[in-house]
């Protein structure tokens, strides 16, 4: 990895590239990876550096005007994190975002799934909902992001049942009613334990077309006079050092929020901001809400453990092992007008469950270590059975837990009223804070509500215990709910053939923009109720094969000329 810091360069420095990517995040790291050794000059511009620091960490900062608002009926359960990760259930609303090499693939814990055919479809009962790609388009790309995630096949409904070592059991349940969904988990190789960080991806990227330009914050994206093209980007340092990147395509993986944001504030030729002459930009924010459903609790924790765990196949010379859970099916959706969502299962683990026990153990933790021990001596048929498991059946382990809740995460329905604006209030750097609304629908509550009470029904049909629903939707109390957003934002530069009601086009060009490109959520049409990494790096790497077809176009029309690296002069 080819890397300067901004911070210990001369002040106003000029760069040169055929393509600027903004933001070194999964997205930005997967485009360059796909241009790493082609003769396109790439220049990866991240406003951190590769480790955590508070004062880029700070340019974070939101005024949030909108969900999830504080309720005197309900506790804030926060994003569901638990054990060594419960701390990220306190960051604010939209600022649980990592301005660093590798971005939000540090405070990931690799979760993935693919969006279902329903997402891509026109719904009749969701205004504006509709691909203007279909699934199938994706697929090669989408393979070609699970690979680069070490995941197992792209199979996430019940086709996955033939693959798996031992399938789960049919539990009768209505197909009319709910179907089975499954996640992976991304991991890192080496090691094993590890969720994928894309800042080791980064460092393994040694083409010499390829670098990175680090603690450099894009202040504006610069256009010609008539706003058509892109022409540079300005650029500062936490220090105040500034620089221009002069690059014919720039590529903005700045995620959800920041991609809105810096698309606004670039409003020196375009008053209205980017690609936003019809007042899109920033609009149909969508994030995905999620809250507790239903609980259980004393021996019924296994019951439900027994069904509803991990399921391993083998691919690729490596176990893979998927969750399940259970979705609204489409016929439902259809039918009562709702969104999709999809409920997994988390369990609470007691202070003496053997594995937790073992795994501290290993690692030599030293307060814990007699009672640890002593959980361990205690549950040698746990063990045992928990190892027959998982290396025989290929199944999940077998947990001492006090709890165990299904929680979801459901698909937002658009709403042009849920929106990013900029405020007058600014950074350290001089840039405008994002004004965050974000806006839940009564028709992602409702979706909610008919998820939880329906599976409590069907486990009750099919001789499963019934759970303690939540009490909001046991009440149906609607102001005792307390959603919060999982850092997924998505739709603000959302991808569309209208430009009245999108901002890029098919190939995620910003329309009316020539070389302005945007990667990540923010173009998703819809938001699924998916987490996002793995759709947005096959988008992104569908990008990245356009980026080559047109730069092969432009030098095919464009004098031969020498191929000097990066260019770098003082002004």
């Amino acid at each position: 990895m080819m890397n300067h810091d901004l911070r210990s360069m001369p002040d106003r420095i000029e760069m040169l590239a055929d393509i600027a990517i903004i933001g070194g995040g999964p997205a930005g790291i997967a485009i360059a990876r796909e241009l790493a050794d082609t003769r396109i000059r790439v220049l990866v511009i991240e406003s951190g550096g590769r480790d955590y620091e508070a004062e880029t960490q700070a340019l974070n900062s939101v005024e949030n005007i909108g969900e999830p608002f504080a309720s005197a009926a309900a506790l804030p359960e926060g994003r569901g994190y638990t054990g060594a990760l419960a701390w990220l259930n306190d960051i604010p609303a939209f600022e649980l975002r990592n301005r660093m090499l590798g971005g939000s693939s540090h405070t990931w814990i690799g979760k993935c799934a693919a969006f279902d055919d329903i997402d891509f479809r026109n719904r009749p009962w969701l205004p504006l909902s509709g691909w203007p790609i279909e699934r199938a388009q994706l697929l090669p790309a989408l393979d070609r992001a699970g690979k680069l995630l070490n995941l197992g096949p792209n199979l996430y409904d019940e086709s996955l049942f033939r693959q798996l070592h031992s399938p789960p059991d049919d539990l009768g349940l209505d197909r009319q009613l709910l179907q089975p969904f499954f996640w992976q988990f991304s991991h890192m190789r080496h090691p094993r334990a590890e969720p994928t960080r894309f800042s080791r991806l980064a460092l393994d990227i040694t083409a010499g077309n390829v670098e990175f330009l680090t603690h450099a914050t894009v202040t504006r994206i610069n256009v010609d006079g008539e706003g058509r093209t892109v022409t540079s980007l300005d650029v500062k340092s936490p220090d105040g050092r500034g620089a221009t990147v002069h690059a014919s395509t720039i590529v903005l993986c700045g995620g959800g929020v920041e991609n809105a944001r810096l698309l606004l504030a670039s409003n020196s030729v375009l008053p209205a901001g980017i690609g936003n002459g019809h007042d899109v930009v920033g609009r149909y924010l969508c994030d995905h809400p999620r809250t507790s459903l239903c609980r259980f609790t004393g021996g019924d924790i296994d019951a439900i453990a027994r069904h509803f765990n991990f399921y391993g196949l083998s691919h690729g010379g490596r176990t893979h092992f998927y969750l399940r859970g259970l979705s609204l099916s489409p016929k439902i959706q259809a039918r009562e007008g709702l969104t999709n969502c999809a409920a997994y299962p988390v369990q609470i683990h007691a202070p003496d469950d053997p594995w937790a026990a073992l795994k501290r153990l290993t690692k030599g933790a030293n307060g814990t270590f007699t009672t640890d021990l002593l959980a361990v001596a205690k549950s040698t048929d746990m063990i045992t059975s928990g190892l027959y498991n998982r290396l025989i059946r290929k199944r999940g382990l077998p947990h001492r837990s006090t709890e165990l809740r299904f929680d979801v995460m459901a698909e937002q329905q658009l709403n042009s009223a849920s929106r990013i604006t900029l405020t007058g209030q600014r950074d350290r750097l001089g840039q405008p804070l994002p004004r965050i609304d974000w806006k839940i629908g009564t028709r992602e509550i409702d979706s909610v509500k008919r998820l939880a009470r329906t599976i409590a029904d069907e486990f009750t049909r099919v001789g499963l215990p019934k759970p303690r629903l939540s009490n909001w939707i046991d009440v149906d109390e609607v102001a005792g709910a307390l959603f919060m957003d999982m850092a997924h934002p998505s739709c603000t530069t959302r991808m569309g053939t209208d430009p009245r009601t999108s901002v890029v086009d098919t190939n995620a060009m910003v329309h009316g923009t020539d070389g302005l490109f945007v990667a990540g959520s923010s173009v998703f049409p819809t938001p699924g109720h998916a987490n996002p990494t793995l759709m947005l790096l096959a988008l992104s790497i569908r990008l990245a094969d356009h980026l080559k077809q047109r730069h092969a176009a432009l030098r095919s029309h464009t004098p031969r000329r020498s191929e000097p690296d990066l260019s770098l002069h003082q002004i």
